[in-house]
């Protein structure tokens, strides 16, 4: 075969020789037409933003249907994402042409659209998110608001006051505060030294042979005597008092494992009484880092969740910050009352969702100074003294997910342990139930159990904003709880309901304070008697009574509650009445035990409790006992006896005493002092069952 043009052309059967020269003659045949592939066009991704505002913890939705191919062909979708390290943000496929995802944080998070014809041919396409952070609802606007001037308005009313603010007058106190002036008592109670639980129960540790750590620790209890020792005889009363009405609202309890830990309760005591005069998120803070706390209500080794380990966060802690110490189970206006739906039913404050959001939030908090390998042993395992410093945060443990508080409040995913416990002190310090919850708790733990939605609502004033711009100063919030028009009302100015039970344990102070009880043998082991309430004693974290106990269906039908009332039992009230029956003096003991004392510690005049009544003594002008009747109704009752009941009183133990002064105790003063002592701790006794001692107005 000849080449034409040096092309071999061996492709059809005829070989054209075309303009080469030489061959046959004649035209040759046309070329049939060319047999070309058509061309393929690649498609051409595009996504598209469907969400309008883009906040971390929301979905965000994406689209890629305005992707195309001009050929038209089939096109399939594939979505992926990349996001930061800290990030546990999913990819979620709604169809192939649409995807959504949660950023849990701020980003960036990058989605990308690789977009593939039946040919083989790709196009890509990305879009960039870049989330804020939810911003937090506001609280409403407040006016800056100042607690009342401190005022009283008569002697009724200082005596009133100091059954109120203290944990009941002394002989002189009534005297001493009208002469002082209430304004300056009050400022130096707030600016005095706090006389602590640990200090307390250092001086009494001993005697009881409280060994509190080591390898000799006895468990000995001394949570009741610490609080006795205080109660009765720090000067710093105010705050003692304030203490008292805190525990009841951040309670543990020494009925739990660690009770016998003294040193661990002692400090959990000065916890809230260091900050008793404080700001409230401080307090909050330093009530949820204690390990007592952490124990008693399971934050201490509180883990991430580990879902092949069917490990969960424990939501104890969590639920019962936001029940029992914050905010409560039901939206409040600032007046204390419930918010109303359209139905007229209460408006929830937060969902089990809520709370295990609080709780993944709160893990990953354990003994301070502990190897990571301890995390989440038993406290047991833990020397006693390493159990008392604040809880510290181990990050191998703690939840690393978004968590979406309350009313917006947010923790990014990879926030560290102490930022999410700052964030979730921030959702409830800032919430506005905190204001009406926590003032009506402290109103009805010093004034009254029924307190007016105007009452609550001023008070609250103060607590949102004081008249320094600071909220939830407690100290500013206490002067305008006990100097409100409420509380300062007189007695025939109040409604038939003002007023509260004094719980069992209060009604004990107050009768041991006034008479000065002591040892016959002058020790501290009559610290030890208690009443059937005891402080940090209380069954569970509900404390001893609901603040909403309603004792019968007449206080229901009126809308008042009676808190106290749900322990005071048959049961109680007849035990508890033992603590005032057999009063003794010196003198009786001394009357009734004329021999001397050879071995204390087996002589049953050891744990003998005597009382001074040397304040009615004194009072008592010969048979004349209108004056100890007097002193009786100012200082027991507060102004609350009738003409009719003094009158009763007074024919009742007035020929007593004229018997007793002229009897013939054949020589024996000692017996005459004796019998006149029976007769007016008897008078004592009577007093401290009548209702008008149960009842503090």
């Amino acid at each position: 075969m000849q080449r034409c043009c040096g092309i071999s052309v061996n492709f059809f059967v005829a070989v054209l020789l075309i303009g080469c020269g030489g061959g046959g003659g004649g035209d040759a045949p046309p070329s049939p037409p060319s047999q070309q592939p058509p061309t393929n066009t690649s498609p051409v991704a595009i996504i598209s933003l469907e969400s309008e505002v883009i906040v971390a913890g929301s979905w965000v939705e994406l689209s890629g249907s305005a992707s195309s191919d001009a050929d038209g062909d089939a096109l399939s979708f594939t979505w992926s994402l990349d996001k930061p390290n800290e990030s546990f943000a999913i990819l979620h496929t709604v169809d192939e042409q649409h995807v959504r995802f949660e950023p849990d944080g701020e980003g960036p998070f990058v989605v990308y659209l690789e977009l593939r014809d039946v040919d083989g041919a790709v196009d890509t396409a990305s879009y960039t998110i870049n989330a804020r952070l939810p911003v937090p609802e506001s609280l409403a606007e407040t006016v800056a608001t100042a607690p009342p001037e401190p005022s009283l308005r008569d002697r009724q009313d200082a005596a009133r006051f100091l059954s109120q603010a203290t944990f009941g007058p002394r002989d002189g106190e009534i005297e001493l505060l009208l002469t002082e002036g209430v304004d300056t008592w009050f400022e130096e109670q707030l600016s005095m030294e706090p006389k602590t639980y640990l200090a307390a129960w250092q001086t009494i540790a001993d005697e009881f042979g409280d060994v509190d750590t080591g390898e000799n620790a006895n468990f000995v209890q001394l949570s009741h005597e610490t609080f006795m020792f205080n109660a009765l005889y720090s000067p710093d009363q105010l705050r003692q008092r304030m203490t008292y009405a805190l525990s009841q609202l951040f309670v543990i309890s020494d009925r739990f494992d660690f009770g016998g830990h003294d040193q661990l309760m002692m400090g959990y005591a000065d916890t809230l009484h260091q900050r008793a005069f404080g700001n409230f998120r401080d307090l909050l803070r330093a009530v949820t880092l204690h390990p007592a706390m952490g124990m008693f209500l399971a934050m201490l080794g509180n883990q991430k969740a580990d879902v092949e380990r069917n490990i969960r966060p424990d939501e104890n802690f969590a639920r019962e910050v936001m029940q029992l110490f914050t905010i409560g189970l039901q939206r409040l206006n600032q007046d204390g009352s419930p918010v109303l739906n359209d139905l007229q039913e209460p408006v929830q404050t937060y969902s089990p969702v809520d709370v295990q959001n609080y709780a993944a939030a709160l893990t990953g908090w354990y003994f301070a100074g502990q190897a990571d390998y301890a995390f989440g042993n038993t406290f047991h395992s833990i020397p006693w003294d390493e159990r008392t410093s604040p809880m510290t945060p181990y990050e191998a443990f703690h939840q690393k997910t978004q968590k979406k508080l309350l009313r917006n409040y947010y923790v990014p995913a990879g926030a560290t342990a102490s930022q999410s416990l700052e964030t979730v002190l921030d959702s409830l310090f800032f919430h506005p139930n905190l204001g009406p919850f926590v003032v009506q708790h402290l109103i009805k733990g010093f004034v009254t159990s029924n307190p007016s939605p105007e009452y609550i609502a001023r008070v609250t004033a103060v607590f949102n904003r004081n008249e320094h711009g600071e909220r939830g100063d407690l100290a500013s919030v206490l002067q305008a709880i006990l100097f409100d028009e409420e509380a300062r009302r007189a007695l025939d100015e109040q409604p038939a309901y003002f007023g509260r039970v004094k719980d069992p344990l209060l009604k004990f102070v107050n009768f041991n304070r006034l008479f000065k009880v002591s040892s016959y043998l002058e020790h501290n082991l009559y610290l030890a008697n208690r009443p059937s309430q005891t402080f940090l004693g209380a069954p569970s974290v509900f404390n001893f009574y609901s603040p909403y106990h309603t004792p019968n269906r007449l206080f229901a039908e009126q809308g008042l509650v009676a808190p106290e009332l749900q322990v005071l039992t048959a049961e109680t009230i007849v035990n508890d009445a033992s603590n005032y029956a057999y009063v003794a003096t010196r003198e009786l003991m001394d009357f009734w035990h004329d021999d001397e004392v050879s071995d204390p510690t087996s002589d049953h005049r050891y744990y003998a409790v005597v009382h001074d009544i040397s304040p009615i003594l004194s009072r008592l002008n010969g048979a004349d006992v209108s004056a100890v009747i007097d002193f009786l109704d100012e200082y027991m009752v507060h102004g609350q006896f009738t003409r009719a009941m003094k009158e009763r009183l007074i024919n009742d133990v007035a020929p007593q005493i004229e018997h007793a002064l002229h009897a013939d105790y054949f020589g024996s003063e000692l017996a005459r002092t004796a019998h006149i002592h029976s007769i007016l701790t008897g008078l004592i006794y009577q007093v401290a069952l009548l209702p008008e001692f149960a009842v503090q107005r």
